[in-house]
């Protein structure tokens, strides 16, 4: 990607709008957008439609999070699902073990899935014929 095509964003609604919205300016022939957080995705699906585009048809947009409300927008986001609780309960292990002087991992590896709704869809194809070549 290039530098532009990643917009910084927090985490709220108005963010993913914003976002949405300065990626189609500098970026019109975009046909999918990955955002890092539902809120992001749905602030972006928000602005699609106030921009009078079709989500999957015109952009493909996804979350992460799985967050409840994603299943219930329309069209529903398709996003990535992760185990909340278990990442909570490993961050409060790990800083209880650093300020006791126990070793903590570097790293640590948690199940994910993707939740395909409806949000997403391979790029439309133009029904216009395609431009035939000249001859020389």
């Amino acid at each position: 990607l290039e530098p532009s095509q990643i917009i910084r964003a927090d985490h709220s609604l108005a963010q993913g709008r914003s976002a949405l919205r300065q990626l189609l300016t500098d970026h019109p022939e975009t046909t999918a957008v990955i955002c890092t957080t539902d809120t992001l995705a749905i602030g972006a699906m928000a602005e699609a439609r106030k921009m009078g585009l079709s989500v999957p048809r015109t952009v493909s947009i996804t979350g992460f999070d799985d967050v409840e409300l994603a299943a219930q927008v329309d069209p529903p986001l398709t996003t990535i699902s992760v185990p909340a609780a278990e990442i909570g309960r490993g961050a409060a292990d790990y800083l209880i073990n650093a300020i006791a002087g126990r070793p903590v991992p570097k790293s640590v590896l948690l199940p994910y899935r993707l939740v395909m709704r409806s949000s997403t869809a391979p790029p439309h194809v133009s029904e216009q014929p395609p431009r035939r070549q000249r001859r020389k």
